[in-house]
C-alpha cells in the first residue's frame, strides 16, 4: 500500500499564525518579543511564515501529483482485463469465491464509510474516495482498490436493484482474475469495476451509477 501523504494544511496554519506575529508584536510590544526590535520580528516572521507556505505548497502538489499519477493506474488496471473466452469451471468457481470474500470483508477494507450495502452508503463511499486514491502507489494497489470498490457496488446494485453477478475469469491476473466478472439483468450486462475506475477517476458521478442500475 502506498506511503499516505500529510496534509498540507498545517503548514499554512502555521504560515497563517506567522503573519499574526508582527501585527500583534507592533501592537503590543511589552507581551511580544521585548527585547527584539520589531524590523527584526517583522523579518524572522515573514521568513519563517515563507517557509511555512513552501512548505505546505510542497506538500499539496506532492498529494495531486500522487493522485493524478494512482488515477492513471486504476485506468490502466481497469482496461488490462480480458476475460477468458472458455474459461474453466475452476477459474469461474474461484472469482466467485473471490468476490464474495471480498463482500464479507467490507466491513474491514471500507470500515470508514459503514458499509451496509445501502444505497445511501454510496454516498459515503463518494466522500471516501480521495482516501482510497491516496492508498494506490503501485498498479497492484490499483487493483486492490478497485476489486474493493467494485465488489461493493455491484454487491449494492444486487441486494437492491434486484442485479445478479455473472462471473468471469482473467487467468493472466491471477489473483485479481475475478474482476473481470460483470453484473446481468433481464438480458443488460454491467461491469461493477470498470465503474469503479470511472468513479474512482472522477470521470463519472454516482448518481450515473444509480441511473444505469436503477
Amino acid at each position: 500500500m502506498a506511503r499516505k501523504l500529510p496534509s498540507p494544511l498545517p503548514f499554512f496554519l502555521l504560515a497563517a499564525l506567522l503573519g499574526l506575529v508582527p501585527v500583534l508584536n507592533n501592537k503590543y510590544p511589552a507581551q511580544f518579543f521585548p527585547a527584539l526590535s520589531p524590523g527584526l520580528v517583522e523579518l524572522l516572521s515573514v521568513a519563517l511564515g515563507v517557509a511555512a507556505a513552501f512548505g505546505g505548497f510542497s506538500r499539496g502538489w506532492e498529494i495531486l501529483a500522487r493522485r493524478t499519477w494512482a488515477r492513471e493506474l486504476a485506468r490502466r488496471a481497469a482496461a488490462g482485463r480480458r476475460a477468458a473466452q472458455n474459461p474453466e469451471a475452476n477459474d469461474l468457481a474461484n472469482a466467485g469465491r473471490l468476490v464474495a470474500r471480498l463482500v464479507r470483508n467490507a466491513d474491514e477494507d471500507l470500515m470508514e464509510i459503514r458499509p451496509d450495502f445501502s444505497e445511501r452508503s454510496l454516498k459515503r463511499l463518494g466522500r471516501h474516495l480521495p482516501e482510497l486514491l491516496d492508498e494506490i502507489g503501485t498498479e497492484e494497489d490499483a487493483r486492490i482498490r478497485l476489486g474493493v470498490l467494485g465488489a461493493y457496488l455491484g454487491e449494492t446494485a444486487c441486494r437492491n436493484r434486484r442485479w445478479q453477478w455473472f462471473f468471469k475469469a482473467d487467468p493472466a491476473l491471477r489473483q485479481f482474475a475475478y474482476s473481470a466478472s460483470v453484473l446481468q439483468r433481464e438480458g443488460i450486462e454491467l461491469d461493477p469495476f470498470a465503474w469503479a475506475a470511472e468513479l474512482l477517476t472522477g470521470r463519472r458521478k454516482w448518481a450515473d451509477w444509480l441511473e444505469a442500475t436503477k
